[in-house]
């Protein structure tokens, strides 16, 4: 984070503080020694102070935060639900998205209006080359499988994906849905001539080839997309040519918001 900057995440429940930083330490502290006394004074706050805290997130949680251990080997003592444990581990992850976010405003090159690309710029790692960003123009079932027509800035036609009919569902993908298109290099094949396709076929200029031990890297350029193909090494291919990309709709996969 920025030096100086300090993100502060606070939860309400039914217009009452659930939890915030104080509480959240005050739960760790219960979860690391197992006592509400020895918590309390781990996180230096008196032990009325950790009870009050404790009974209002209680009384507003919609499940119960602890549970008390009588007797045994150790003389008792207090342990947090199932429940309390997801809400710390919910509590860090959202604490790490604040953190994320807040990065990506130096950054003028990602627009903030765009909550799916701007979320996948700071939150998404992917091993696929090619991403890009689209608005869903048809959605055609048949079969149990559902073609997705995507419009993408730039591109001349919509590119198609295949995928189950229960994703598109899982997905919500409905007309002007904003989608992600993650397509790995192996998938985008080159052609001289162009194939007889129907879908997914674009005319590129080669920017450049690199050469590894078997095979190719190549970055074709189309309407000023950038696209990562892998060919073999014995594939001819120059820069600054004309080249046909082709990419089957069923390697491609989707994701959304």
């Amino acid at each position: 984070m920025l030096k100086n900057t300090e993100i502060l995440l606070t939860i309400k429940l039914q217009e009452q503080l659930f939890v915030d930083p104080k509480r959240i330490r005050l739960l760790k502290a219960i979860q690391e020694c197992g006592s509400i006394n020895q918590a309390a004074k781990n996180t230096h706050i008196s032990y009325k102070s950790a009870w009050d805290h404790l009974a209002a997130m209680n009384e507003i949680s919609p499940k119960p935060l602890l549970e008390r251990n009588i007797g045994g080997k150790n003389g008792g003592g207090t342990t947090l639900t199932s429940y309390a444990v997801r809400l710390l581990q919910l509590y860090d992850l959202l604490e790490q998205t604040q953190e994320k976010a807040f990065h990506i405003l130096q950054d003028e090159n990602i627009a903030l209006s765009n909550p799916l690309s701007a979320t996948a710029k700071f939150a998404l790692q992917s091993s696929a080359r090619n991403q890009f960003f689209g608005t869903v123009e048809n959605v055609t079932l048949q079969n149990g499988n559902a073609l997705v027509s995507i419009q993408i800035e730039g591109l001349n036609r919509p590119m198609v994906a295949s995928i189950t009919e229960k994703s598109a569902v899982k997905l919500g993908l409905v007309l002007g849905k904003e989608v992600m298109l993650m397509i790995k290099a192996p998938w985008v094949k080159l052609h001289q001539n162009p194939p007889h396709l129907d879908e997914n076929l674009f005319l590129g200029e080669v920017r450049s080839v690199t050469e590894t031990n078997h095979t190719k890297e190549s970055l074709i350029a189309v309407n000023g997309l950038e696209f990562c193909a892998t060919i073999h090494a014995d594939q001819q291919i120059k820069v600054g040519a004309q080249t046909w990309l082709s990419i089957d709709p069923e390697q491609i996969i989707l994701a959304t918001l």
